[in-house]
């Protein structure tokens, strides 16, 4: 490699390093939009039964603890179906597939968990969405 060519480069490099640094990849974007979706959705079709904060009641399950390591290992796909299938518990079935996609991933990032094919317990996420 010539001189010049390890310039050019380098200077590319820079140019990649600092826009990745002042704007978010497309799919980091469209993971925290489907986030911010999600936890919309969880205040309005989730939270009168779960708590405002996934803690449950008397009648209704927390969403954190017992609730995680009930899904530790299984599909991401199974949980949805759950949720798509009975919740909320007043109109089951009725959120669409998108929903409850944002929905789910609301969850796993309420846990601390990592976005991915598989819940996976233990993992910490490394969330591309700022706080």
């Amino acid at each position: 490699m010539t001189m010049r060519t390890k310039s050019t480069m380098a200077t590319c490099v820079a140019a990649l390093a600092l826009g990745m640094a002042t704007a978010r990849p497309p799919a980091a974007a469209a993971a925290c939009a489907e986030l911010t979706h999600g936890a919309d959705l969880y205040r309005t079709a989730c939270a009168m039964c779960h708590g405002t904060r996934l803690e449950g009641n008397f009648e209704t399950p927390a969403l954190t603890g017992r609730f995680v390591a009930n899904w530790a290992g299984a599909p991401v796909s199974e949980l949805e179906a759950y949720v798509h299938r009975a919740m909320p518990l007043m109109a089951p079935g009725t959120l669409s597939p998108d929903d409850t996609r944002a929905v789910v991933a609301f969850l796993l990032e309420a846990n601390d968990l990592p976005q991915g094919k598989t819940v996976r317990v233990g993992a910490r996420k490394n969330s591309a969405c700022p706080s």
